[in-house]
């Protein structure tokens, strides 16, 4: 039993369990789109993304109730309400995107989401970035205008998505802010919580009343989702997220077999070409950043020794 055990811990070092865990955050990820265009062929995606909402919720209750309604509660109310909000928009944009664009495309734009989080950093944060750092963005949005083919059309699916990838980028150095002075159970909790009031008031403009099937689909989608976050956290605890980001971008080869297999989408030579740009500019931004972070944490012990 000994030997067996000192075996496996050999084979699944946190190294391989991080690779594990990446690779499968990004399958849950891209399920979770599949299943979203599978809903919203019968149901409105604000209504979809409503349902996902409250099982989130639901799934989540039974840590809330293990560790405690006070661990809930939020410091920063004024930053909670406002990621609430950016994220509710984040949500409607990708869900209606998601329902009315090709999967493989929709996942080369989310990709954006580095991009768009580095210059509003630029923006709001006044980071420094430097010229490598602008020539990525600059390549990754050439990139993104590959994928998006402006030159044939501009659909209304892609720019949901564009759209959405800009607010969640925000949503992203919201909560970055909000480790400073809340608990990671709390900023969970509240992003979830607080995309109910606007869900529901859109979901009830075109409401439908779901059938077995249909809710057990919206409860799929919550799981996919949770499972998601949960594997993307764990292989973050065992990697730096320069060495992880690389893996994330299997999620368009996922994608692109989902989308040949249920929907008949063949992805043009284009997209292919526009993705790597945009996957390229990406993981630059991404290994800078790490890079950068792991120069001040020196920095700062060198001052402390």
């Amino acid at each position: 039993m000994t030997n067996k055990t000192y075996n496996l811990s050999k084979i699944f070092t946190p190294s391989v369990l991080a690779v594990l865990f990446m690779v499968l955050s990004g399958i849950f990820a891209t399920s979770m789109h599949c299943l979203i265009r599978f809903a919203t062929e019968e149901n409105h995606p604000f209504e979809v993304a409503f349902f996902r909402t409250i099982f989130v919720l639901l799934i989540f209750l039974p840590f809330v109730v293990k560790n405690g309604f006070k661990t809930l509660k939020p410091n920063n109310v004024k930053l909670q309400s406002y990621r609430a909000i950016i994220g509710s928009v984040a949500m409607l944009c990708m869900f209606y995107g998601l329902s009315i664009t090709e999967l493989a495309k929709a996942t080369a734009l989310m990709f954006t989401v580095p991009i768009f989080a580095t210059i509003l950093a630029i923006i709001f944060l006044k980071e420094v970035v430097g010229i490598r750092r602008w020539s990525a963005m600059l390549i990754g949005f050439f990139g993104a205008l590959i994928v998006l083919r402006p030159d044939i059309e501009l659909g209304f699916g892609p720019l949901l998505i564009l759209c959405g990838s800009l607010m969640w980028s925000s949503s992203v150095l919201m909560a970055k802010k909000l480790t400073q002075t809340d608990s990671t159970l709390s900023i969970t909790f509240w992003q979830a919580a607080g995309l109910i009031p606007a869900t529901f008031i859109l979901a009830t403009q075109v409401w439908q009343w779901p059938n077995l099937d249909q809710l057990i689909m919206f409860l799929l989608i919550a799981i996919a989702g949770t499972l998601t976050h949960w594997f993307l956290n764990e292989a973050l605890k065992r990697a730096e997220i320069s060495a992880l980001l690389p893996l994330d971008y299997l999620r368009l080869i996922w994608s692109v077999s989902l989308g040949l297999i249920f929907f008949n989408e063949i992805p043009p030579a284009g997209l292919w070409f526009g993705a790597a740009l945009i996957l390229g500019a990406s993981t630059y931004i991404g290994v800078r950043q790490a890079k950068k972070k792991k120069d001040e944490l020196n920095t700062n012990t060198n001052i402390n020794i």
